[in-house]
C-alpha cells in the first residue's frame, strides 16, 4: 500500500492537464486530520454520489449523463456543494467528472479511494510507494482526472473506503445540508448506503438506473402492501424499515424531467439553508 503521510500532500498531474491534491491516510490517521491537511473549505453542503453504471443500456447511460450534466453538476456549482464519490475513472464517478468539466465547474470534487486500488497518474509515484507485494498494478484503477482532491484510505479491497466516504462527507458538511444519491450499484454500493444512512444523511435512490437502486426502489414501493417480497435481502429490508418512514430514504425516477429532478434535489439543500 502507499507509504502514508511520509511525504505529506501529493500533487497529482493528469495527462489532460488537470491537477489534484491527494492525501494518503494511515490506519492511525483520523478523517479530521486528513481533512485539515487537505485544507478544503468547511463547512460546506455536501453531495455524495454512490453506485455504478453496470448493465445499463446505451439509452439509459445517455440519460444518466444528461442528469449529471444538467442536474448534479449545475446544482453543485450554484449551491457551492462539495461533491464526494469513489474517485476512480469508471461508471458514475467518471460521469461526475465529465459533468464538472462540461459545466466548467469550480466546486470541489473529492474522491475517496482504497490505497490498494488507486493507480496514480505518475507511474513512478506508484512504484516508489508500493510496500505490499500482494497488490499488483493490474488491481489498481486510474483516478478520475477531473477531480480536485483525493483521500487515499487504508485498504486493498472495494468497500474498505465506505466508512471513510461517509465520514468525510459529514466532516465537510458539519451541520450543513448533505445528501447521498444511489445510482445503480451492487454490494459495495449497499455498504456505502448503509454507512451514509448511519450518519443520518438522507439518501435518494435513482429508480430506473438498474441493479441495487431498482431493487431498493421496488422494495420501497411494496413495503406497505401485501406485495412485499419475502425474499428481499434482509439488509435492504432493514434499511427500508428504519429509514423510509422518516423520509431519510426516498426515490426519484431517472425518467423524471430534468427540471423537476433539479427542483426536487435542490429542495434538500435550500429548504434547510
Amino acid at each position: 500500500m502507499l507509504d502514508t503521510f511520509a511525504t505529506g500532500m501529493m500533487h497529482l498531474k493528469f495527462l489532460n492537464g488537470h491537477s489534484a491534491e491527494a492525501v494518503a491516510l494511515s490506519s492511525q490517521q483520523t478523517g479530521a486530520q486528513a481533512l485539515a491537511a487537505m485544507r478544503l473549505t468547511v463547512p460546506q453542503p455536501a453531495l455524495v454520489i454512490i453506485g455504478g453504471a453496470s448493465l445499463m443500456d446505451a439509452d439509459s447511460l445517455k440519460r444518466l449523463q444528461t442528469v449529471f450534466n444538467q442536474v448534479f453538476a449545475p446544482l453543485a456549482e450554484a449551491l457551492s456543494l462539495t461533491v464526494l464519490d469513489g474517485g476512480t475513472d469508471a461508471g458514475v464517478i467518471h460521469m461526475m467528472g465529465q459533468a464538472r468539466h462540461f459545466v466548467g465547474g469550480s466546486f470541489p470534487l473529492v474522491g475517496v479511494v482504497p490505497q490498494g486500488k488507486a493507480k496514480l497518474p505518475d507511474d513512478a509515484a506508484i512504484a516508489s510507494s508500493v510496500t505490499d507485494d500482494s497488490v499488483t498494478d493490474d488491481s489498481r484503477h486510474d483516478l478520475e482526472p477531473h477531480h480536485t482532491n483525493f483521500f487515499l484510505v487504508p485498504g486493498d479491497s472495494w468497500g474498505s473506503e465506505s466508512p471513510w466516504l461517509a465520514e468525510f462527507a459529514s466532516l465537510v458538511a458539519q451541520g450543513q445540508p448533505a445528501l447521498t444519491i444511489l445510482i445503480n450499484g451492487g454490494q459495495v454500493a449497499l455498504t456505502d448506503l448503509q454507512a451514509n444512512l448511519a450518519k443520518e444523511r438522507p439518501a435518494v435512490v435513482l429508480a430506473g438506473s438498474g441493479r441495487l437502486a431498482d431493487t431498493i426502489a421496488t422494495a420501497m414501493a411494496a413495503a406497505d402492501t401485501d406485495e412485499a417480497d419475502p425474499d428481499i435481502d434482509p439488509a435492504i429490508a432493514e434499511l427500508i424499515r428504519i429509514h423510509q418512514p422518516s423520509g431519510k430514504l426516498s426515490v426519484l425516477d431517472l425518467a423524471l424531467p430534468v427540471d423537476q429532478m433539479r427542483d426536487r434535489i435542490q429542495q434538500y439543500f435550500t429548504s434547510v439553508m
